[in-house]
């Protein structure tokens, strides 16, 4: 687990931000996806980024978002790694590059329909890449659904970029999942909460007991 980068998406509160960050994590997701039931405002974000362990990233989450809002959310809570949940263009991250060149670019990708030859078409432009699963309503992301792992290790073994593996995580499965596909690092989200929006401090004990 020592090489593993662990994130926890879906913070909705300073008082999850600071009982998930009493464990090993290196990132928390803040979501501003307008469909997102785990959506968040700007001064909520603001609070929870001011009360955050130094240790811990701070990653902002867009789908289909302006370019112009992405840009104000970063000047505005001062936070330069962004994820990006939709169907953006190459284009898309290629300008946020030419407007801040100091911007770390997370482009999350449905791992069913994701191929290593789509993924290196982004490579100059993206840091990093998030394999994530579909639910029936074509959401992706929190749904609780694994990723096919078959696919995310085809393409972790290929990819020249680094890999985050998320969809459906939980304590119960995220130790074969790492084995299998051998990940940059993990997203976690559902299979840590007790409800929507709210993480589990008993669910991350025990996720964390399992992986080490």
């Amino acid at each position: 687990m020592q090489n593993i980068r662990v994130k926890v998406c879906g913070i909705t509160s300073v008082y999850d931000a600071r009982m998930v960050c009493s464990f090993p994590i290196h990132a928390i997701g803040l979501n501003f996806v307008k469909r997102s039931k785990r959506r968040i405002s700007y001064r909520t974000a603001k609070e929870i980024i001011d009360k955050l362990c130094p240790m811990v990233e701070p990653i902002l989450i867009f789908e289909n978002e302006k370019i112009s809002e992405v840009i104000y959310a970063c000047e505005l809570l001062g936070i330069n790694t962004i994820q990006l949940h939709g169907i953006e263009p190459v284009s898309y991250c290629s300008d946020l590059k030419r407007y801040n060149k100091r911007l770390k670019i997370i482009k999350a990708f449905p791992t069913k329909e994701a191929s290593i030859t789509q993924l290196n078409a982004y490579r100059r432009f993206c840091d990093c890449f998030l394999l994530d699963s579909y639910d029936r309503n074509n959401q992706m992301g929190g749904t609780g659904k694994p990723s096919d792992w078959t696919i995310a290790q085809e393409i972790v073994s290929k990819s020249r970029s680094p890999i985050i593996l998320a969809g459906g995580l939980t304590p119960d499965n995220l130790s074969n999942a790492l084995k299998r596909v051998k990940p940059f690092g993990v997203d976690l989200n559902s299979g840590v909460e007790s409800k929507i929006g709210k993480k589990d401090k008993s669910m991350m004990e025990k996720l964390f007991g399992e992986i080490g």
